[in-house]
């Protein structure tokens, strides 16, 4: 670290260093819209592949997704302020659950529907429900 330091780029922009987690061959993707989860699914390696990528052949499959991820994802999201985004987690190295990445430009299907629900509707309901928040908060203000 000390020799990249010294690099003008570095100087200029720094650098972000992450810890490895090792991969297990899945990951959880759960949607948050205002402040709730709305959808979820686990998305699985591809034979030979360590990424959940549905795009290098990952598949994806319906989850309840547990509490604790339904927690952490909605933290993630208010750490952001973001009406509605992807929280994807990764199992993490002594259990639990890590926030991997937060997508603002989330993709969902109707795969990710919770409990026979339509993520789609609860996503649009998430949203409108934090909307009306926002408002009246603003309005107490």
């Amino acid at each position: 670290m000390n020799e990249l330091s010294a690099r003008p780029w570095f100087r200029r922009q720094g650098v972000l260093i992450q810890e490895l987690i090792q991969p297990r061959g899945f990951d959880l993707r759960l949607v948050v819209a205002g402040g709730e989860v709305v959808g979820a699914v686990e998305r699985v390696t591809a034979p030979g592949e360590w990424r959940t990528n549905v795009a290098l052949g990952g598949i994806r499959r319906s989850v309840a997704p547990p509490p604790e991820a339904c927690a952490l994802a909605v933290t993630a999201a208010a750490s952001v302020r973001a009406d509605l985004v992807g929280v994807d987690l990764l199992p993490g190295p002594t259990g639990g659950w890590v926030v991997l990445e937060l997508n603002g430009a989330v993709d969902f299907t109707r795969e990710y529907s919770l409990n026979g629900t339509d993520v789609f509707q609860e996503a649009a309901r998430g949203l409108a429900y934090g909307a009306v928040e926002a408002v009246a908060l603003a309005a107490a203000t």
